[in-house]
């Protein structure tokens, strides 16, 4: 794979990887031409792509020539970078795009597609497959129902015991990540935080990378130290902040040592967002500020997925929201005339969790069907602080 953040990619990072004669592996592929339209073309297309969807994940580059050994096959090491000839990159995106979508099967979450301009013949096209949290993936097209995978060879096919094993590890996976927050939330409940926290109901919003289970993914906590937009608690006027084992903590204090809200950088890419300020009863009525705490949540998100975007942490992303304390607590429209014909009547709700594909989802769309579920509890149908999908503050 590329070393550099998609986006990032460009020209010269091409041309690298021809200088340097970097060669191809389990997560680096050339390819000198893209995939025909002819059914072989697109099967040995569909079964590259899925190959690295069950594997590692990884970047196909087009418009490379390798180096040929003496018998005329190709040796993975790139000489030329030229293009794929005189061709509309978008269209030919879009076709890639839409044979994906429609070939393999479950969907691939996450697939990045770029053309880089440039080359003697044309553009160079990559695509950038994650490794998938939802994976085996089959190649579903016409009569090719196979399943592959990926070795430093090359890809090869899956066989009945390797899809077997696929299957359980893909659904321990999803397992694994409901557990850790399950463990987190616990952890909250008997007060071992890493800062001391009044005790008040709490809102806990959690960001979950997927290649956070899958790999031993760590990231550079210092990156965050000295940005003030980064890891801001949910509810604050500013912050301190230390590290600690699990990486940093920025916690912000109305009367230290007790702190009102804080955020946790785990070294693995992973965000745990803990407030205890914004649920405090209002007149002693235990109310939802209703604009004010969705407002703030959609701030935070969208800081925090920046962080994590910014640290180069691969999405899909799993984001939880969990509330806690709160049984006999209403939904208020306002923070004067609470809504009190119906409380939410459990202490804990712990919100289904919430899939991000891509950074660029907006973090008012991503948060409202958990808006949603927490009003529901308050005995609404629904958020009423969005207006035709757009998050616009109370319409009351």
């Amino acid at each position: 794979m590329i070393n550099k953040q998609f986006d990032l990619i460009g020209k010269s990072d091409i041309e690298s990887l021809i200088s340097n004669g970097v060669p191809e592996t389990r997560t680096l592929e050339y390819k000198e031409k893209l995939s025909g339209n002819s059914d072989e073309d697109k099967k040995e297309f569909l079964a590259d792509i899925s190959s690295f969807a069950n594997a590692s994940g990884g970047d196909i580059v087009y418009g490379i020539q390798e180096q040929r050994s003496s018998d005329n096959k190709t040796t993975g090491i790139p000489e030329a970078a030229n293009g794929v000839g005189a061709i509309n990159s978008d269209t030919e995106i879009r076709r890639l795009e839409n044979m994906i979508r429609d070939c393999i099967a479950p969907r691939i979450v996450g697939l990045q597609t770029k053309a880089i301009d440039g080359f003697a013949d044309g553009s160079v096209i990559v695509i950038r497959v994650p490794q998938s949290w939802n994976s085996p993936h089959m190649v579903t097209f016409k009569n090719h129902s196979r399943f592959y995978s990926r070795n430093s060879a090359g890809k090869y096919p899956l066989d009945v015991t390797e899809i077997r094993s696929a299957f359980i590890v893909s659904e321990s996976l999803t397992e694994r990540i409901r557990q850790f927050r399950t463990e987190r939330i616990a952890k909250i409940i008997a007060d071992e935080t890493p800062v001391q926290l009044e005790h008040n109901s709490k809102i806990v919003l959690h960001l979950l990378p997927i290649g956070c289970f899958t790999s031993g993914t760590s990231i550079d906590v210092n990156l965050t130290a000295n940005n003030p937009s980064n890891l801001q608690p949910i509810s604050s006027y500013g912050y301190n902040q230390r590290y600690n084992f699990d990486g940093i903590v920025k916690y912000f204090s109305i009367h230290p040592p007790i702190s009102s809200s804080y955020t946790q950088l785990f070294r693995n890419g992973v965000i745990e967002a803990v407030d205890a300020r914004i649920l405090t009863p209002i007149n002693e009525k235990k109310c939802i500020p209703s604009v004010d705490y969705e407002k703030k949540l959609i701030n935070s998100l969208q800081q925090y997925l920046q962080l994590q975007k910014n640290l180069e942490v691969n999405p899909p992303i799993f984001i939880m929201l969990s509330l806690l304390g709160v049984k006999g607590y209403t939904m208020a429209v306002n923070t004067l005339f609470p809504y009190e014909e119906n409380s939410i009547d459990r202490d804990i709700l712990i919100i289904p969790e919430i899939v991000v594909e891509d950074y660029a989802a907006e973090s008012s769309e991503i948060l409202r069907p958990a808006f949603d579920a927490v009003w529901q509890a308050c005995g609404w149908d629904s958020s009423i602080n969005y207006n035709n999908g757009n998050w616009v503050g109370n319409r009351r």
